[in-house]
């Protein structure tokens, strides 16, 4: 099973949350317009969910 890091901050912006999961900004902001990435929008800005996206993403590669 393949171990995820430690993330400390639940909530980060795109470009933040990119370098946390080595998953690319394009990827991240379709997922959260198209609603397939778990994300809070403040504004202009998502802020992306990572141990949940971490999580769904866990699931996926799992056959779940």
């Amino acid at each position: 099973m393949q171990q995820f890091p430690i993330i400390k901050i639940p909530f980060q912006k795109i470009a933040d949350a990119a370098k946390s999961t080595g998953l690319s900004q394009y990827f991240l902001r379709k997922g959260c317009r198209d609603g397939s990435i778990p994300c809070i929008k403040s504004g202009t800005t998502f802020y992306v969910n990572v141990p949940a996206l971490l999580a769904q993403l866990g699931a996926v590669g799992a056959g779940g």
